[in-house]
């Protein structure tokens, strides 16, 4: 049986409501383990100094058993584009390097009205827009291998739950950014629809692919919490029937000889456990995929060009440049690609009685920090876009999505992710899929922190 991670979720609230700790010292605690480990590993970019008086009163409800939910005193961090009051709001870039939060997101907000305790943000690509570096605000390290990518662009996230520096991390995603660096961090990222966890109050540069969700390191955890910040409340979910679809000739054709093994070892583990396992290719997904591309730098680029770049990096500089190119048919084409590829996985999923759709997170390891190619089934392919077949086909069609860990590379020694995706909606039937699924995946042992 895997053991529990004495940073989760449910183990805290079990330890605080015995009175076996406190607030006070499950947070100094955590940022103990925050100043120790974060001047390497780079998780968050501003640390928060939590209110005494709040973690006073927090303590004071729990010991009236007014606990406010299963996160009351538990220790969270925030990605950096979204504000927290009080705390310097850069979203990892030069543009906004003087501005500080005056009021928290509506999602921060929930989240302390449920008793949860910030600690500060976490580092990321430049404003939310995937790239595996940042000069103005160095990104998270991978806790298994530093050379190698930790994903983003909710990189401090990722590595804050791997190393268990916080027990929910809330973040982002607009094409993977949530579940790229739960993949190659080893732990879990889920990401709901679009608006089940709110989106006020903070910035949206791709409103038609952008979701608020969750990292943290179990199934449980990221339920627990999802739970409590979802709006409205999640109504119960019917159980899932334990049956998943496979892309095979996708996944045949994207992953490296590694990664296939590692998903065949998987799925025989499932079906080890009940799982039924179909294979069922899409004709529209390859499509659908590069669709979300396009509306992303579409929508981020009208962003952009709102914003005096001149204090941005180049690399955002040239992804502005980029989405002047993009011509209003190329998008409005993409959205009818989006739509008819959300069809067929709405039809296969009925037509087979299924959950999900099942495929590897990554079709390869997390790569070095400074590739951009490698080879894969004998060709040289470019790292991107090859990286984003599995992950940014659920932003395409706002579905539901997560990533759990699978394994780890034999000859890389770092993570592999298994995804699962089902249509937006499907948030609880996923979870609790997912649970049942991690239950039966191997237990990864720690990250180098």
């Amino acid at each position: 049986m895997k053991q529990p991670r004495t940073s989760s979720v449910a183990h805290l609230g079990a330890q605080l409501r015995a009175g076996r700790t406190t607030i006070a010292a499950v947070i100094e605690a955590a940022r103990a383990r925050i100043e120790r480990l974060n001047p390497h590993f780079r998780a968050f970019s501003h640390i928060a100094t939590p209110d005494g008086a709040v973690i006073a009163k927090l303590q004071a409800e729990l010991h009236s058993r007014e606990a406010r939910s299963p996160l009351h005193g538990v220790p969270v961090s925030v990605k950096g584009n979204i504000p927290v009051a009080g705390l310097r709001w850069t979203e990892g870039s030069r543009i906004f390097a003087r501005r500080v939060a005056a009021r928290d997101a509506a999602i921060v907000a929930k989240l302390r009205a449920a008793g949860g305790v910030v600690l500060g943000t976490t580092t990321l690509s430049e404003l939310a827009m995937y790239g595996v570096t940042n000069e103005f605000e160095p990104m998270g390290l991978n806790p298994w291998d530093t050379v190698r990518t930790a994903g983003g662009s909710s990189t401090g996230a990722g590595v804050a739950a791997a190393l268990e520096m916080a027990a929910v991390n809330i973040c982002t995603d607009s094409g993977g950014s949530i579940r790229n660096p739960a993949c190659h961090c080893g732990v879990v990222g889920f990401m709901p629809r679009i608006g089940a966890l709110t989106t006020t109050g903070k910035p949206n540069y791709a409103p038609s692919l952008s979701s608020v969700g969750l990292i943290g390191g179990s199934v449980a955890d990221v339920a627990e919490a999802y739970q409590v910040l979802a709006e409205p409340v999640p109504e119960v979910a019917a159980p899932p029937t334990f049956r998943l679809l496979v892309p095979r000739r996708l996944v045949e054709t994207m992953c490296d000889d590694e990664t296939r093994t590692l998903f065949a070892a998987a799925l025989a583990r499932l079906e080890q456990a009940g799982c039924t396992i179909l294979e069922r290719d899409l004709a529209g997904w390859a499509a659908g995929e590069a669709a979300a591309g396009t509306v992303s730098l579409y929508e981020c680029g009208r962003a952009l060009a709102c914003m005096d770049l001149s204090a941005a990096s180049e690399g955002m500089r040239r992804r502005a440049e980029a989405a002047l190119r993009v011509s209003p048919d190329q998008v409005a084409v993409a959205r009818t690609d989006a739509a008819r590829f959300r069809g067929e996985v709405e039809a296969a999923l009925a037509q087979a009685g299924a959950d999900a759709f099942v495929s590897p997170t990554w079709p390869f390891a997390a790569p070095a920090i400074a590739a951009e190619r490698l080879l894969v089934n004998g060709q040289s392919v470019s790292i991107d876009p090859h990286r984003n077949c599995f992950v940014r086909a659920a932003n395409a069609i706002d579905a539901c999505a997560m990533t759990l860990p699978m394994g780890l590379y034999p000859s890389a020694a770092v993570p592999a992710g298994l995804h699962l995706m089902a249509p937006g909606g499907w948030e609880g039937r996923l979870l609790s899929l997912a649970g049942r699924a991690e239950a039966a995946l191997p237990a990864l042992p720690p990250a180098l922190g």
